[in-house]
């Protein structure tokens, strides 16, 4: 039996009430109120901040504002503090006065015609200073002799672009690219370059230009610049063609000269250009790369000159070694058949040096004629091995020496100071031109 007495009650309350209705899971129904209870809490979560925020902003803005203000009413104290403890009393008679004077200073400072007048007075100023300076500049810089236009280095790359304009410049005697024409006034010309022109010991210089002239005509007669070492003779001969050559033994100068006209032009060369030995203008092996340092342009004149085929040049000749048996049979052939104590070999190089020694009682024409015995076997000898003959390739140097009281004499090759190569005797071999007391025949 139930304790409770309304048991039974509940229990056919309960068929009654949950006949019709699904009943539902138990895990389904705390969910649901699981769910009520966080909506319900969210709710008033979401309330509660939505009244909250704006509430909090509120009290930061006014916190904020009134610490401003607060620094700021502190400055404005201050200031009125400071104001106050600086000033003192002033007669009102006094304070009209420097009123009416401040009120006037202020009416001229503030009136516009006034001070349009200040400026453009001072702009006038300053305008005129500027173009009297300017005047003044001018005046400096462009006086009378500076009216000339500067003449400029002359330009060799222009020479080797346009050869042909070089070439028609030359033959009327005019240096390419100047106003200098062989032939002109020197007095015009100073007057012309009057302040640039420069008197020298050998050459006037007007810049870069350098300028002769004969004292008695005062008429120019050569022009002449210096250049870089940067062109070669080999790029001239590719512009131009073969050269002449000469060589000043003075001077130690090589020279290429090309002729135009009535004129001519000459490069002075730098590299290891060679002379025949002995000669007064014989030139024997041109370097090619050779560089140009001056290039000059004067009248063609009658100086020696050497034509480029009889001209050897660095590295194209042919080695040629003098051989002791060609020696040997010369030697012998003096000896045994002439006067001839003794002929010595002194260098196998060029220029071939030898000794012969000879009694005292020998004459000069003795002597010459030993000497031309020996150059002539020598020739022979050596020609029988060559398809050329030495002297191409060799110069020569005889001496005469007496055994007993030291009498000398020289005799060198003989080369021609004209175009023409050192002239060869029937014999073959070159003249001898004897430097002392002896005389060629």
């Amino acid at each position: 039996m139930n304790k409770d007495p309304l048991q039974n009650i509940k229990n056919e309350i309960e068929r009654e009430v949950f006949q019709k209705i699904t009943p539902v899971s138990q895990k389904r129904t705390i969910m649901t109120k699981i769910r009520s209870e966080k909506q319900h809490n969210s709710s008033f979560k979401t309330i509660f901040i939505n009244i909250a925020a704006p509430l909090c902003f509120i009290v930061i803005f006014s916190i904020l504002t009134s610490s401003y203000l607060f620094q700021d009413e502190k400055v404005k104290e201050n200031d009125t503090e400071e104001t106050e403890d600086q000033f003192t009393f002033i007669p009102i008679d006094e304070l009209d006065e420097q009123m009416k004077d401040e009120k006037a200073r202020t009416r001229r400072s503030a009136n516009p015609i006034e001070k349009i007048e200040e400026t453009k007075d001072f702009k006038e100023e300053e305008v005129q200073n500027e173009e009297k300076g300017k005047e003044k500049e001018e005046q400096e810089e462009s006086p009378e002799a500076d009216k000339v236009m500067p003449l400029a280095l002359f330009d060799f790359t222009d020479l080797l672009n346009r050869p042909e304009v070089f070439k028609q410049e030359a033959r009327k005697g005019t240096f390419m690219g100047t106003p200098f024409t062989l032939g002109d006034s020197m007095d015009d010309i100073q007057a012309q370059f009057k302040d640039r022109y420069e008197v020298g010991k050998d050459y006037d210089r007007v810049e870069n230009y350098l300028l002769q002239y004969h004292q008695e005509e005062r008429k120019l007669s050569q022009v002449r610049s210096d250049i870089s070492s940067v062109y070669t003779l080999n790029q001239v001969i590719e512009t131009l063609g073969e050269p002449y050559y000469a060589y000043d033994r003075s001077r130690d100068v090589f020279t290429a000269k090309y002729y135009y006209g009535d004129y001519m032009v000459t490069l002075n060369l730098d590299g290891q250009n060679k002379g025949k030995p002995y000669t007064e203008a014989g030139v024997q092996t041109i370097d090619r790369s050779s560089f140009i340092t001056s290039i000059s342009l004067l009248r063609r004149d009658g100086s020696p000159a050497t034509v480029s085929s009889d001209v050897k040049y660095l590295g194209d000749e042919e080695t040629v070694v003098f051989r002791t048996e060609w020696f040997n049979e010369a030697r012998d052939e003096v000896v045994n058949n002439t006067k001839a104590i003794e002929v010595l070999l002194r260098s196998q190089q060029d220029p071939l040096e030898f000794n012969i020694v000879v009694p005292q009682e020998t004459t000069e024409v003795e002597m010459r004629n030993i000497a031309h015995t020996f150059l002539k076997k020598l020739t022979e000898s050596s020609g029988k091995s060559m398809e050329e003959t030495i002297w191409n390739s060799f110069s020569y140097i005889v001496h005469i020496e007496n055994s007993i009281d030291g009498y000398y004499d020289t005799g060198v090759s003989y080369v021609s100071t004209t175009n023409d190569s050192s002239p060869i005797n029937q014999w073959g071999y070159p003249e001898i031109m004897w430097t002392d007391g002896l005389k060629s025949p």
